[in-house]
């Protein structure tokens, strides 16, 4: 089981990289079609700008939806694989520990008695 969570975690990973990839390379192209379009005259310096950094605005809205996407669904895995979540964890050891301080505090039997949970 904890190859098989490797293996999705190590997928969610790269879907999640590869999605800022495209998004870095989209930046680039942009960058490099506003510049060419400056250079003809076709757009003025300022158009360009405007239009490189709602461009940026757009990828960093889509690398939000990506995170939140990736998150939600290894999430969603997680759950329907009976993995522990760290909140499961946490939860346990709560317990646990109020377990442990509930046994410390009963007071102990004396010799002649018989031990009663």
């Amino acid at each position: 089981m904890a190859e098989e969570r490797t293996d999705v975690a190590g997928l969610v990973e790269r879907a999640f990289l590869m999605g800022i990839g495209v998004l870095d390379i989209t930046r680039e192209r942009v960058n490099a079609l506003t510049n060419d379009m400056v250079e003809r005259g076709k757009m003025s310096q300022s158009e360009a700008k405007r239009v490189t950094d709602r461009m940026s605005e757009m990828a960093a809205e889509q690398q939000e939806f990506i995170r939140k996407t990736v998150d939600t669904e290894s999430d969603r895995f997680l759950k329907a694989s009976g993995v522990a979540t760290r909140e499961d964890v946490s939860s346990l050891k709560a317990e646990i520990a109020e377990l442990k301080a509930m046994i410390a505090s009963r007071p102990a039997p004396s010799e002649d008695e018989e031990y009663t949970p």
